[in-house]
């Protein structure tokens, strides 16, 4: 009775999804380089900085008319999937891959130079992403090494970072990790942290207490396969969140692969067939917007009715909450910037 009394709620809450028209797009920005994007911060209208492949690293000032190259030394051969910008000068970005490919590298200069300030040295270490609760304090996620998560923690905005103890850290069923696919997988609001993960299942991990302790969610999307499983979380506030994701070998289809919750995370309610696979999510106020490789959606109206967005589709996107820009980044150097009136 209460579970149905939950849905009940949720359903009121977030409506059914119902698809329409298209009524917004994508201004395209692109690079010159066609290299493949899933790390992106956006800092502003006008200033985003994005990562990714050959280890790009750009940004821009002026809404995407100019991008500026910013040089990693020795880092032509990572891939950063994940990039965290806490101001203009200050940023950290990620290097995934297994044993020491996984680094992640700070500036303080707005990207003129950067140093590592950690890698990796576990040969079955990988890293995926971060989440940020503060300038300072944030934390890095890793896949599983025996058979838990590994998380790193800093609390002086990146110069350092500590492994939390191994009992500590969240444990995960034999074939079970996470995406590093949008550097969204993970996410934080005020002490409590959430992460999403695929493989053989689909769970949702959350902390109340940065890290310290852990509850293990399981859930309805679709998993079992190493290609299916939530690929991206966020919340608009403590209880009100959704998690997106599908099989990504499977971009145009899209079955259990949406789902939202009212309670902060323990419980969550699935819009069966809602949209294709979706790589990255994030909330504007009650606005929504999903993006994936075969296109993007929002909704205005808490997930009661999604709408098409015109253009292409993207791997990752990042919103500026005092402006209302959105922008999104995808494969071929593709990014696409939409302004929200």
């Amino acid at each position: 009775m209460k579970r149905h009394l939950f849905l009940l709620a949720l359903l009121i809450i977030f409506g059914f999804p119902l698809l329409s028209q298209p009524k917004r797009s994508w201004s395209n920005v692109n690079l010159t380089n066609k290299v493949s994007l899933r790390g992106i911060a956006a800092l502003s209208e006008k200033e985003c900085w994005v990562s990714g492949t050959k280890g790009t690293v750009a940004k821009t000032t002026d809404g995407g008319n100019a991008w500026d190259y910013l040089y990693v030394p020795d880092a032509d051969s990572l891939d950063f999937r994940d990039i965290e910008v806490f101001n203009s000068k200050e940023a950290l970005i990620l290097s995934i891959g297994n044993g020491k490919k996984s680094k992640i590298y700070k500036t303080s200069d707005g990207g003129e130079s950067w140093r590592l300030v950690y890698q990796n040295q576990n040969p079955i270490g990988f890293f995926d992403a971060f989440t940020f609760w503060n300038e300072k304090e944030g934390m890095m996620q890793g896949d599983p090494i025996d058979g838990r998560l590994e998380l790193l923690v800093t609390v002086d905005g990146g110069e350092s970072w500590t492994k939390l103890p191994f009992i500590s850290c969240p444990k995960v069923s034999e074939g079970e990790y996470a995406f590093a696919a949008s550097g969204s997988q993970i996410t934080s609001k005020g002490s409590s942290i959430w992460i999403g993960t695929g493989g053989s299942n689909a769970s949702v991990f959350k902390s109340n207490d940065f890290g310290s302790s852990w509850n293990s969610i399981p859930t309805n999307m679709i998993q079992g396969k190493p290609s299916q499983g939530i690929f991206s979380i966020d919340f608009l506030d403590a209880k009100k969140g959704i998690a997106v994701g599908g099989d990504y070998t499977k971009e145009n289809e899209g079955k259990n692969n949406v789902m939202l919750t009212t309670d902060g995370g323990l419980s969550w309610l699935m819009l069966t067939d809602a949209l294709d696979f979706r790589s990255s999510v994030k909330f504007m106020g009650k606005t929504i917007v999903v993006t994936g490789p075969s296109g993007s959606e929002i909704s205005e109206d808490s997930g009661r009715s999604w709408k098409k967005i015109k253009g292409s589709g993207f791997h990752t996107l990042d919103v500026d909450q005092k402006s209302r820009t959105i922008w999104a980044a995808g494969s071929g150097g593709r990014i696409g910037r939409m302004k929200l009136e």
